[in-house]
């Protein structure tokens, strides 16, 4: 559901991009008060895999596609701060280097994906656990709040096009909700799946609910991430679904596909291969930088 420049008039351009500088800001407030800040190596490539897992694109319906967003998954294994963070990193890499979400649009996908995926996601998991004990609510929790959340960031983005004046929010909502629907379903089930696999072979990780986030041996954990983020990118993405995701195919139903406008030309004259490697390095890189900046400023804050 990433939203394209041109969906977007200026004046919600600038309250989206308000709304995502305080998110940003607040995350990484959130983080420098952490004693035990997330290595620098394990948001880095958290940020690389959710950005291959976007790039996957799977068909969930007729004539639409949809891929693993992984906000409520990075918040049940990072935090919500953390993978808010990642998610951040994530959406600039795509914005600059793939077309994939406007720069003019960076803060309304931000709150729809980021802010959605990594609060609402997490509060729905915090409450099925409550109810739920042991591994099994932690895995309920997430599948449902990852669904939650991709609702609600569908509502969101119907309700940023509503405001710029693209279309009413009486004719956009319901269909962009029946596509979202089946993607939310897609985001569940592959949440579950890799959340469940965690927790049969590595359950110290899943530390965002309750535990503080640690993880033995972060550096081989860290490169191990990342090298099957590069494998995703070079050997899996190539093979994603060409069909339009669930905005695109609302964007033509509707009629306003014409509208959407790219503000840099990104990676189009490479492989997806090449691309993909590329973004997923640097994604990750940026992720490390912050992780980095992090962890120095709070060596600075508990001396």
């Amino acid at each position: 559901m990433h939203i394209p420049d041109g969906f977007v008039s200026p004046g919600v351009a600038a309250t989206a991009w308000a709304v995502a500088v305080a998110g940003i800001a607040a995350a990484l407030s959130a983080e420098r008060r952490e004693e035990a800040p997330m290595p620098a190596g394990i948001l880095g490539s958290g940020a690389a895999f959710l950005l291959t897992a976007q790039l996957v694109n799977v068909p969930v319906a007729a004539g639409t596609s949809g891929h693993l967003v992984g906000a409520t998954l990075a918040a049940v294994l990072l935090g919500p701060w953390r993978a808010l963070l990642a998610v951040a990193a994530v959406l600039a890499v795509q914005a600059l280097l793939f077309q994939d979400g406007g720069i003019l649009a960076y803060g309304a996908n931000f709150a729809d994906m980021g802010l959605s995926g990594c609060f609402v996601g997490y509060a729905v998991a915090r409450v099925v656990g409550r109810y739920v004990s042991g591994p099994r609510g932690v895995a309920a929790g997430a599948v449902l709040g990852a669904f939650v959340a991709t609702v609600s960031g569908a509502v969101g983005v119907s309700i940023w096009l509503a405001a710029s004046g693209l279309y009413p929010l009486s004719g956009i909502l319901p269909v962009m909700l029946v596509t979202h629907v089946a993607i939310g379903l897609l985001e569940a089930a592959l949440t579950g799946a890799l959340l469940v696999t965690l927790l049969q072979w590595r359950p110290d990780l899943v530390a965002g609910l309750d535990a503080p986030a640690a993880g033995r041996r972060p550096v081989v954990l860290a490169l191990g991430l990342l090298g099957a983020a590069l494998a995703v990118a070079a050997f899996v993405a190539p093979f994603a679904s060409a069909l339009p995701d669930g905005l695109e195919r609302t964007a033509a139903s509707l009629g306003f596909a014409s509208k959407s406008r790219f503000l840099l030309p990104g990676l189009t004259d490479v492989t997806p291969a090449v691309a993909g490697v590329a973004g997923t390095a640097v994604a990750a890189g940026l992720a490390f930088a912050m992780g980095r900046k992090l962890a120095s400023v709070n060596d600075d804050a508990h001396r």
